[in-house]
């Protein structure tokens, strides 16, 4: 049984009132709605309202395509806000004017500051607010398919957020994080940004992970041309998204995201790969059912990805040209194809290895942990490397579907997990996806992993199990070669990120300063990312 955790024993009765908003707007009794049909597996929408319009990531306004008559349910909701202004006026802005004006800000605080280094020199310092009536009511959004004139075609797509502070059996999404930030670039120390020109205030509501993806699930009718999405916290400004059909016969794609890795090289001694030796590591990217993405022994290039001229979806990493934040904002957006590698396995834990700047632009392969300071081994690359996405002369570069993976020197013996993780954006729905596969390395006697944490099924399970939420990827043992500590993301290492996530969340339903619920052995350092440990 959840253990539901609210400051405020009357915010429950706000469950009939916006109930009948929603009603009110849609003229449906959408809390009764009754499961979908047979047919067609359900598809989720992926849909983020920038300044009130759905965009691309270059600002561009977007029209969603379609295909299929597949029933949708929302599978990623986002709503940002963003004022810049020139002078530090903390998140006024926001609250004054633009597409979050109209919500109920009485009682947003500052609760925290983040500085972290910035690849020119200088820091970025980003401060969050939390506590806004708006951000913490229960909440209640609707898509409503509609015509031109904005009339109801259809039935309406609910997606039941609830509170702040408590996990409902009726909600439907998985994470719920309704913040504001304000995040000021160029700022020239810890704790002084009086040189700085440009203060970026944003408000962000962030849904996602439904977990009644089937019971939710509604088809929208062909004579819609548009999905109008109603929020009880801001009745007054209902958002719209163009939508226009397409049918199978006009694509050779189809939806879902399966990535699939493997060797290519075999071992030089026909037994098992020692160090020093390269491995030659293929991944492929199908849809769900089985159609290529990309040629073989290609991928697009991140010219074409910047173009909006990759059909397939498939994205590359966009934290270039976005703010994001783990736990606070949009970091679940994050398109990035990367490799990892790591082992032996019976040796994994956090790394305490720091990857600086320069170890991703002028090395081969990312150092991720190493035996000296580790016990283990683990490197990562990304694909298309980093130069190809920071420099312009090697946007169109070409790029391959197979890259090296050196095992280091003082790699010691046993079971290597090589991983791949992924994001694909296509006909509406956007998915996060990974895979692994195990190499021997100094010996053919596999390792086994007994990790020191578990118990993460009490609350990932199902829809929201570590295979369909976060990367996509089931497989703890990928975590750590690639979460590390980073000089300019100091909440990489993984001990520090699993903190940071849980101990922010006011649902996370149980006791967060029990230990034991989640470690299986008593930890014997500081938690790293809870509230006054580490950086944040």
């Amino acid at each position: 049984m959840m253990r539901i955790r609210s400051r405020n024993a009357l915010a429950l009765a706000g469950v009939v009132a916006a109930l009948g908003a929603v009603t009110f707007a849609v003229g449906t009794p959408a809390p009764t709605q009754a499961s979908p049909p047979a047919g067609p597996a359900p598809v989720g929408l992926s849909l983020w309202w920038e300044d009130g319009e759905v965009r691309f990531e270059d600002g561009t306004p977007k029209t969603v395509t379609l295909y299929s008559n597949a029933p949708r349910f929302a599978h990623e909701i986002d709503i940002t806000a963003s004022i810049v202004t020139e002078t530090d006026e903390g998140i006024d802005p926001i609250m004054a004017s633009g597409d979050m004006a109209g919500l109920d800000w009485t009682g947003v605080e500052l609760v925290e500051e983040d500085w972290r280094p910035e690849f020119t020199g200088g820091f970025t310092r980003s401060r969050f607010y939390r506590g806004a009536a708006w951000m913490n009511r229960f909440s209640i959004f609707t898509i409503l398919p509609v015509n031109d004139a904005g009339h109801p075609v259809g039935l309406p797509i609910l997606e039941i957020a609830g509170l702040n502070d408590a996990w409902l059996p009726v909600d439907d999404g998985f994470v719920r994080r309704f913040v504001a930030r304000q995040v000021t670039p160029g700022c020239q120390a810890v704790g002084d940004c009086s040189n700085a020109t440009s203060f970026i205030a944003q408000g962000l509501v962030q849904i996602r992970g439904e977990m009644h993806a089937e019971q939710r699930a509604r088809k929208i009718p062909a004579k819609a041309t548009q999905l109008k999405l109603i929020w009880t916290e801001d009745l007054d400004n209902p958002r719209f998204v163009p939508i226009e059909r397409a049918s199978f016969e006009e694509t050779p794609y189809r939806y879902g995201f399966v990535p699939e890795i493997e060797v290519v090289n075999e071992p030089a001694n026909g037994d098992h790969y020692v160090p020093g030796e390269t491995l030659q590591v293929r991944t492929t990217f199908r849809d769900g059912a089985g159609n290529r993405l990309h040629p073989e022994g290609s991928l697009p290039t991140y010219g074409e990805f910047l173009d909006h001229s990759i059909d397939s979806g498939l994205r590359h990493y966009d934290g270039l040209r976005q703010l994001l934040t783990p736990y606070y904002a949009l970091k679940h957006r994050e398109g990035l194809m990367l490799l990892s590698m790591g082992g032996p396995t019976d040796a994994l834990k956090s790394s305490s290895h720091m990857v600086g700047f320069f170890d991703l632009f002028f090395t081969p392969q990312t150092t991720t942990a190493t035996v000296a300071e580790d016990g283990f081994s683990g490197v990562f690359q990304l694909n298309p490397p980093i130069q190809n996405q920071a420099l312009p002369e090697l946007w169109d570069a070409p790029v391959s579907d197979t890259i090296p993976l050196v095992v280091p020197d003082d790699a010691l013996p046993g079971t290597y997990v090589i991983a791949v993780k992924a994001r694909r954006d296509w006909g509406g729905e956007a998915l996060n996806r990974g895979a692994t596969v195990e190499v021997q390395v100094g010996q053919t006697q596999p390792t086994g992993f007994t990790p020191t944490t578990g118990n993460c099924q009490s609350c990932h399970q199902g829809n929201t199990s570590l295979g369909k939420v976060l990367h996509g990827l089931g497989d703890r043992r990928a975590c750590y070669s690639c979460h590390q500590p980073m000089a300019f993301e100091p909440d990489h290492a993984l001990d520090y990120r699993i903190h940071l996530v849980h101990s922010r969340s006011e649902r996370y339903p149980a006791d967060i300063a029990d230990c034991s619920t989640c470690h299986l052995e008593p930890p014997d350092g500081p938690p790293r990312g809870y509230p006054g440990f580490g950086p944040l």
